[in-house]
């Protein structure tokens, strides 16, 4: 795993990739179904929910604390996403909430101390930074940008 300078630079390289192709979208082309039973603006949602978890989480470690609340699990997946999808927005406004927590998100990473990432030397394992960088970030967009691009390739069409 990576120090918090690279850490933070790959999650903004991740977002760049990803967002840079939304610009030449119109509105119409969000509420379009492509990813399952997803439209764009549902997988943003879907981005935007675990954006604001996991700034959630990101403060809490900041303040010392657990980074889940007590009697929170975030292990059903397809519960939590079933739940953020709920509050898609339609169109641009979709975008919009996506880059306004991204960069909530974005923030509260920076602010996280650099001691909280690397790797733990005493578990083996990456440190809490990395992981919550991840999980919702770095590793989301991995998970997405192949098909978002091949999307937006039939968009071409």
């Amino acid at each position: 795993m990576t120090d918090k300078a690279t850490a933070i630079h790959d999650l903004e390289l991740g977002y760049q990739d990803f967002r840079g192709p939304l610009d030449r979208l119109e509105d119409d082309d969000y509420g379009e179904v492509w990813l399952g039973n997803w439209n764009l603006s549902q997988l943003l949602a879907h981005l935007v929910g675990w954006y604001h978890e996991m700034t959630a989480a990101i403060e809490r470690v900041e303040r010392g604390e657990r980074p889940t609340p007590a009697g929170v699990d975030y292990s059903d997946s397809d519960a939590w996403n079933a739940k953020f999808e709920k509050d898609a927005k339609p169109g641009k406004a979709a975008l919009a909430e996506f880059e306004k927590a991204f960069a909530n998100y974005l923030a509260a990473a920076k602010a996280l101390p650099e001691d909280q990432y690397g790797i733990d030397p005493e578990k083996g394992r990456p440190k809490i930074g990395n992981r919550l960088l991840e999980g919702a970030g770095t590793g989301h967009f991995k998970e997405h940008q192949g098909q978002l691009d091949a999307w937006l390739k039939t968009k071409d069409d």
